[in-house]
């Protein structure tokens, strides 16, 4: 009876030691320390990735904290961070969900800010996002897709152009045409280049006998402007004396008329 005692005691005790040390190793592999106070914040983002509940969350790169809680909030989504109390986080601060991982694995990283108040756990933040691996093949999936589209639609265009006899029959004849232009263009220069050269040299002549005609006849031409002006000029004194008489005249009519 006493042996069966012993027993019992011995199995209680393995138990009491095996629930010691399952409490022991959740806590240290939840690195919880019962000491340790803790602080709650509420950070809204646009979205949040790949992010889990337990993903670190670091100070200036320091982990002081995990995150507790996911959930949608209308079109946001809510984070509950759990930060140690002793942290003072100022409220110009950068809170940001970043990559630090392969795998897509994040945290949500925080930039103290040089501000002199702090954030309150009743306040709700706004949270930034940065683009990670996931983001990247997501994109680069789209790309791919948007790649196979204009391929098939090169495809088709080639298959309805290029590779189709008529269209190859056409192109051939364009380019026969074009190719008999070109000669045709090349006699066609050939022939009347020495004519053109010809006429410019006569324009080229023409002009210099021009220019020196000119230069000729420029005194000549001054001289008779001159003398065109003093004509004038005397033209108009007799115009003035034959008004005169033609007053006398007008005045001695009237006297023989009286």
């Amino acid at each position: 009876m006493q042996s069966n005692k012993g027993r019992y005691a011995i199995v209680g005790f393995v138990l009491l030691l095996a629930v010691v040390i399952l409490v022991f190793g959740m806590t240290f592999l939840n690195e919880t320390n019962t000491s340790q106070k803790f602080t709650y914040y509420n950070v809204e983002f646009k979205q949040v990735s790949t992010l889990s509940m337990g993903d670190p969350v670091k100070v200036n790169g320091v982990k002081v904290g995990k995150v507790v809680d996911i959930s949608l909030k209308g079109r946001k989504v809510n984070v509950v961070l759990k930060v140690q109390k002793e942290i003072k986080i100022p409220s110009n601060s950068s809170i940001k969900v970043q990559n630090i991982g392969l795998l897509g694995e994040r945290q949500i990283g925080i930039l103290m800010g040089n501000g002199s108040t702090y954030i309150s756990p009743q306040d709700v933040l706004e949270g930034g996002f940065d683009a990670g691996i996931s983001e990247a093949m997501g994109l680069a999936g789209e790309v791919f897709d948007s790649t196979r589209a204009l391929l098939a639609t090169v495809t088709k265009v080639v298959n309805n152009t290029i590779a189709q006899p008529d269209f190859q029959h056409r192109f051939n004849a364009i380019l026969a045409n074009a190719e008999t232009l070109e000669l045709r263009l090349d006699t066609i220069l050939r022939k009347t280049d020495p004519l053109l050269q010809t006429s410019l040299k006569n324009l080229k002549k023409a002009s210099m006998r021009v220019n020196e005609l000119l230069e000729n006849t420029a005194v000549p031409i001054d001289s008779l402007l001159v003398k065109t002006n003093i004509a004038a000029d005397h033209a108009n004194v007799l115009l003035y004396r034959a008004d005169s008489l033609s007053m006398q005249i007008v005045a001695l009519t009237a006297k023989l008329e009286s």
